[in-house]
């Protein structure tokens, strides 16, 4: 149907016609209203809200995983026996998060009445977080990368420790695992 013949049939509809149709854009409006009010989530002054809370793998939980994965592993290599291992890490984890910079530059040429000229340049940098609803209705920063902390050292004891070779396996394996140099890792044999 054209547009132009739809607005003739509205321009010649009787007084009904126009009392239906304006009923319903009323109910629809009303519709719509309603629910969004009833499905906007409800704001809420908790200071949780207000703070951009990370959760973190502490370097404990982290130096700790590394070191039953290693435990595992190392125990398995021929002539091993009990292995205990300690790693000991360099830093904290490091959070990339995700950010919106805004750039501005304003540049002013004046001229004086000797003929002479001053340029004044003037930048403004604005960097703002980026953040994502969680389900819940909290804020958390959108996360780009994470730097697991570095490790700054390897201590393996174990019972097989006495055998050279037995040694030589463990610490290869240890730099192979971790894809650290020799000098930080040390193999030593148990009591």
């Amino acid at each position: 149907m054209d547009l132009n013949k739809l607005k003739q049939k509205i321009l010649k509809a009787d007084n009904k016609t126009i009392q239906d149709l304006t009923v319903i854009f009323i109910i629809g409006l009303i519709i719509l209203i309603g629910a969004s009010i009833f499905l906007k989530p409800k704001p809420t002054n908790k200071d949780s809200d207000k703070q951009m809370v990370v959760k973190q793998v502490t370097n404990d939980d982290y130096a700790s995983q590394l070191e039953l994965e290693l435990k595992n592993i190392l125990s398995k290599i021929h002539g091993a026996g009990n292995v205990d291992v300690l790693v000991t890490l360099d830093s904290d984890e490091e959070v990339v998060a995700a950010m919106d910079t805004v750039q501005s530059e304003t540049t002013t040429n004046e001229k004086d009445s000797n003929g002479g000229t001053r340029t004044t340049i003037q930048s403004e940098t604005n960097n703002k977080i980026v953040t994502s609803q969680t389900t819940s209705g909290e804020n958390q920063p959108m996360i780009l990368k994470k730097v697991m902390p570095e490790i700054r050292g390897v201590v393996v004891v174990a019972d097989g420790a006495k055998d050279s070779n037995v040694q030589y396996e463990l610490m290869t394996s240890v730099e192979t695992a971790l894809g650290i140099p020799a000098y930080k890792v040390k193999v030593v044999s148990s009591k």
